[in-house]
């Protein structure tokens, strides 16, 4: 018999939410990495998501996909109020005149997966309650 307690399982609130803000920050580091001419090449678009000024702009996103993923990890997401500082932190990245949502409406134009994943992010925080 293993002595190790069970690893936690992200709640049925996390996984949406964390799935959604995944999906925008996918599809805005993939348009911006299309701009800059790197998008066919998986190690130059990492190091510049990790430190080109460029990409800065995501690094709040990637800050919250972390930190509700560790808090996930912990067991520490069990309901819905748990989550709501993960939520209304989304809720304000993303909001209209954020930088996040005017490098979207930027990048948008030439990348249409970017308005579909701010419509399931905007559903999912619905959902909710933001």
């Amino acid at each position: 018999m293993s002595s190790r307690s069970p690893r936690p399982t992200p709640s049925t609130a996390q996984r949406p939410l964390s799935h959604a803000i995944m999906d925008l920050h996918r599809a805005l580091l993939h348009a911006e990495a299309r701009k800059v001419g790197i998008a066919d090449e998986p190690y130059k678009m990492l190091a510049a998501a990790l430190g080109d000024e460029r990409f800065a702009w995501l690094k709040p996103l990637s800050d919250l996909i972390v930190t509700l993923d560790e808090a996930g990890a912990q067991g520490t997401l069990p309901d819905n109020t748990a989550l709501a500082p993960f939520v209304a932190k989304a809720r304000d990245l993303t909001a209209p005149g954020s930088l996040v949502y005017l490098r979207a409406g930027a990048l948008a134009p030439e990348a249409p997966g970017i308005r579909e994943a701010q419509a399931t992010l905007a559903d999912v925080l619905g959902m909710l309650g933001a």
